[in-house]
């Protein structure tokens, strides 16, 4: 026969093909079979923890005397991120062998004292990199000390290691203007990033982040910075994540925000811009309790000041076809965890949290101030309602008014406005009804002025009744302009009917005398009464215009009732001093408080009973 094997005899033969129909069976379930047969469908799992709206809580939110992360049961403050380090953990934990990502959305910055060490020790990024976010992205109020200032916060944080992701995708830098090349400079060694791809156990993640209109237009201290549309920049970054990356999940985090019913700019991106699988979104402040779902596209948010902690599960089926999408589904149970006192706080996390309120501390001491200085007290809550008259706005547009006058006597403020959007707590009683400075400064905390100083500068300029009630139109247009634009007034009394057509509901405003009220007459324009605000508030003052199409219009003027002028830099100030005195939104708040009257002999002042209710400033019909 010569060299070769042998004919395999009948046996043997029937033996081998029955070996090449399993081995053919077992190649065709691996995809290498003839015919060219291609993968089957994979599934992956996996939990994306969220949060949003952080703005630098890192203690229990008010009253923060009350505040004990190291004990259970005892008191009814909620979050603070050594109960969230406990939670993050924990889920972390229940997850077993399935992947987490742990994100933001933004805000993560500016809400309490502890902002006035981020340029030193960047606090709260230093938690965000120690509890092991995969990544965040920029809110407006990162943006509140301008580009000049995030850059500084941003290289504060990568001095102390904190590498965070930091993912914008819509964020236009100016060629021309100098004022955002700090920040442009970070953004071109990539600690700004428009994108981020994560190997996630099988999946290739796909994450951006976007700023939204509504968010940019309460930033004007943004400039020279620009932001593309959302839906504009979502689908540029869908696309490149799908066709060039070629990931399997895309996650926009978008600080522009869902209301609690569903509807908001991030429900509509998810209905403009198909392919983004979830959109963790922020700004509102709001919460859903299940994932809204417009189209294939899953939004969640969770509140703010760390209040929750949202879990969401996925099921991610990779589909055999190259280039298809994957599936995404929830597996199992959304839910949104509150952070409260049954929640034992992590020591290390706290630990690192006192270290900062050291800084603070240190930081402060020139002025004789400190954290936890007991600067006044309560026997009752002061709320802040949505779209209504509050205690604690009230409380705030009277230090206004009171700061303005102790500046000026002889020429007083006779009204004061704060707006919604820039009082961020309000004031409660808790066990004791001590209030800390850090509980007070929480309520004004936003800002800085020229004088690179945190907070918001009060300015003084004239209006007349015109301009007055064109400005309190706001106040009665809840149904088409944010809480943000609600006026909180002091000396000045309005009412409204709510079934007239937006930007024509004020049926009544009257300034609040000594000797009475006396009416405001539009068709009187020659007449003009001095008002203070917030440097902030009087540079959106021409959204009036804007907002109502030309509608209306608030026109800021000088003493003779004229000459137009720009209220931003007209700040109050002693004469008595060479220097241009800043005085901010939380010092006339504190110097407001201060004066009160110790009722029980304590040593600290108590906020008179006349805060405890709403006084009828405005009054809706």
């Amino acid at each position: 026969m010569g060299i070769g094997r042998a004919a395999p005899s009948r046996s043997s033969f029937s033996n081998w093909v029955s070996w090449m129909a399993g081995m053919a069976g077992t190649l065709a379930v691996a995809g290498c079979g003839g015919g060219g047969g291609s993968p089957a469908p994979t599934t992956q799992k996996l939990v994306i923890l969220h949060t949003n709206d952080l703005h630098s809580h890192l203690m229990g939110k008010s009253p923060e005397a009350d505040y004990t992360p190291a004990s259970v049961g005892d008191d009814q403050t909620t979050g603070g991120v050594a109960r969230l380090a406990t939670a993050i953990a924990s889920a972390r934990t229940d997850a077993g062998t399935t992947p987490v990502l742990l994100l933001d959305a933004g805000d993560f910055m500016m809400g309490s004292l502890f902002e006035i060490v981020s340029t030193q020790a960047a606090a709260e990024l230093s938690v965000m990199h120690a509890l092991g976010y995969d990544a965040t992205t920029i809110g407006n109020h990162e943006l509140d000390w301008g580009p000049t200032g995030l850059a500084a916060i941003l290289n504060a944080a990568q001095a102390a290691g904190a590498t965070v992701p930091i993912v914008s995708s819509n964020m236009n830098f100016s060629d021309s203007d100098p004022r955002d090349d700090s920040l442009q400079a970070l953004a071109d060694g990539g600690v700004i990033q428009p994108k981020i791809v994560k190997t996630v156990g099988s999946l290739k993640v796909g994450i951006f982040g976007l700023l939204g209109s509504q968010a940019a237009a309460v930033t004007p201290q943004a400039a020279p910075l620009t932001f593309e549309a959302i839906a504009t920049a979502a689908a540029r970054m869908v696309s490149e994540l799908r066709q060039t990356d070629r990931v399997d999940l895309v996650i926009a985090l978008s600080h522009s925000g869902i209301n609690s019913d569903g509807t908001g700019e991030d429900a509509d991106l998810a209905m403009a811009v198909p392919g983004i699988d979830v959109i963790v979104s922020g700004h509102t402040h709001e919460t859903l309790e299940q994932p809204k779902q417009i189209g294939s596209t899953l939004i969640v948010t969770a509140g703010k000041y760390g209040e929750y902690l949202g879990k969401l599960p996925l099921s991610i089926t990779k589909p055999a076809t190259p280039g298809t999408p994957a599936t995404v589904a929830i597996d199992g149970t959304y839910t949104l965890e509150t952070i409260d006192d049954q929640i034992p706080g992590d020591a290390t996390t706290q630990t690192a949290v006192d270290g900062y309120i050291g800084a603070v501390d240190q930081a402060l001491a020139a002025t004789g101030l400190s954290y936890k200085l007991p600067v006044a007290q309560t026997s009752f809550d002061l709320p802040l309602p949505a779209f209504a008259e509050g205690p604690t706005g009230d409380l705030v547009a009277d230090a206004y008014r009171a700061a303005a006058t102790a500046a000026t006597p002889t020429e007083p403020a006779v009204m004061g406005f704060e707006a919604n959007g820039q009082i961020r707590s309000d004031i409660q009683k808790g066990q004791t009804g001590v209030i800390w400075l850090a509980d007070l400064f929480r309520v004004l905390p936003d800002g800085i002025g020229p004088d690179q100083q945190p907070g918001f500068p009060l300015v003084t300029y004239y209006l007349n009744a015109q301009d007055v009630l064109s400005g309190l139109e706001f106040d009665a247009a809840s149904d088409v302009v944010p809480d943000d634009f609600f006026l909180q007034v002091s000396g000045l009394s309005i009412t409204y009917d709510m079934t007239k057509a937006p930007f024509a509901r004020i049926t009544g405003a009257s300034l609040q005398t000594d000797s009475g009220p006396v009416p405001l007459d539009p068709t009187d324009t020659g007449t003009c009464y001095k008002v203070v605000s917030t440097n902030y508030v009087a540079g959106l003052l021409g959204l009036v215009q804007q907002q109502t199409l030309g509608l209306l219009q608030v026109v800021p003027k000088a003493a003779d009732c004229k000459t137009v002028i720009d209220p931003t830099t007209n700040f109050i100030d002693d004469p008595s001093t060479p220097a241009v005195d800043e005085v901010k939104d939380w010092q006339a708040l504190l110097a407001y408080v201060s004066q009160f009257q110790d009722v029980d002999g304590n040593g600290l002042p108590d906020i008179p009973t006349t805060y405890q209710a709403v006084q009828g400033r405005i009054v809706g019909q």
